[in-house]
């Protein structure tokens, strides 16, 4: 009869503990709708901002995200039917650097990155057998004549190594159910026009979901993703394990996934390897040199906008982790289009949802990803 009583109240624990049990039994995947919250509800925009630097600055006991590196990249384009090897390397402010390889054989491919004076590009099947070098003082003359749709600067703050400033930033709630909130900032373009960043911060967690940048029309530059945000062991640094970036007129997705992540590494980030790399017969040109020649102007480092506006959703050779939980982004939130002003109030607009009937400028490329669709 104990042994029975017992059995009883072990089920009657079993049923009112089920949350708990559940919890224990399949543990929520971090940083998930079912994980605990690190920010309380409402949390104001200091709280917000204060959380998301203090992962990239440290505190006085422990060391932020100064630089990372991962040496095993799954990369992939979109409609490309398989994916590349790649290394990556980032530390604040400016030093970045990307090599991609063939996926037989090993030859490199591509080799772009920046460090404090310039930033460079070279892609081995380019028309042009040079090592593209520019000083970030160019850039503004380079990104009137060409078609790059971001400053590498955002791209750093997108490998998430710059902090956010709080007083430059508004705080946008569209929806208070939701703990997707916007911080949101303008800055000038190089041709003087409004550029308007948005990060998409989930503020249950407090990490970044999505950056993008839209022009005075409202209309997308480019997004970045963020998705299968992960806790390092050793030093309680977060960062994602899937980054996709998107700029829609280029009709261009570009996808990595990290297999591994090494959290501020003290070897193989010399001084040396972030200075521009030495290519056989491929000797180094200068960029306004380049846009100054009658044969160089109208190209772009980023391939040749379409024409007839933005295409459906390329196809995907990954099912990332995001980090609501699920396997793939929300249906809500397609990554090739801007969207209505009933799905995301807090970015787009009606007029932003809408594709102009006038097809993009083209701009002669200077070259293409080489795995890149060709139409």
């Amino acid at each position: 009869m104990r042994q029975s009583r017992l059995i009883l109240m072990a089920l009657a624990s079993m049923v009112f503990s089920g949350c708990a049990m559940n919890n224990w039994l399949f543990p929520p995947a971090p940083f998930s709708d079912r994980s605990p919250c690190a920010l309380p509800p409402g949390a104001s925009k200091e709280h917000i901002v204060q959380h998301i630097n203090r992962n990239i600055q440290g505190t006085v006991a422990n060391s932020g995200l100064a630089s990372w590196m991962s040496s095993n990249v799954k990369l992939s384009l979109g409609g490309m039917p398989v994916t590349l090897p790649a290394q990556i390397a980032v530390e604040s402010p400016r030093n970045f650097r990307l090599r991609v390889s063939a996926p037989i054989g090993g030859a490199e491919l591509v080799d772009m990155g920046s460090n404090p004076e310039q930033f460079w590009f070279w892609v081995k099947d380019s028309p042009h057998r040079h090592v593209i070098v520019a000083s970030h003082d160019d850039l503004p003359i380079a990104q009137q004549q060409m078609n790059i749709p971001f400053h590498p600067d955002w791209l750093m703050e997108v490998m998430g190594v710059i902090p956010i400033d709080s007083s430059n930033v508004k705080l946008n709630r569209s929806n208070p159910e939701s703990p997707l909130v916007d911080l949101v900032s303008e800055h000038p373009s190089p041709s003087g026009e409004k550029v308007r960043k948005v990060i998409r911060v989930n503020s249950c967690h407090g990490i970044v979901v999505e950056h993008a940048l839209y022009d005075s029309r409202n209309m997308l530059i480019a997004s970045a993703r963020l998705g299968n945000h992960r806790k390092d062991d050793k030093t309680g640094i977060i960062t994602p394990r899937i980054i996709r970036l998107d700029w829609p007129e280029m009709r261009q997705q570009l996808t990595m996934e990290f297999a591994d992540m090494q959290i501020n590494p003290t070897h193989g980030m010399s001084e040396t390897f972030w200075e521009l790399p030495e290519k056989p017969n491929y000797p180094p040109l200068n960029l306004t040199t380049l846009l100054n020649n009658p044969h160089g102007a109208g190209f772009s480092p980023f391939g040749v906008a379409p024409t007839g506006g933005v295409s459906g959703p390329p196809s995907d050779n990954i099912d990332p982790f995001w980090s609501d939980g699920s396997t793939s982004p929300p249906a809500s939130t397609p990554l090739t289009k801007p969207m209505s002003a009933s799905e995301r109030p807090s970015v787009y607009s009606q007029e932003a949802s809408q594709s102009s009937s006038a097809p993009p400028p083209r701009a002669r490329g200077l070259w293409r990803w080489p795995w890149s669709r060709r139409k």
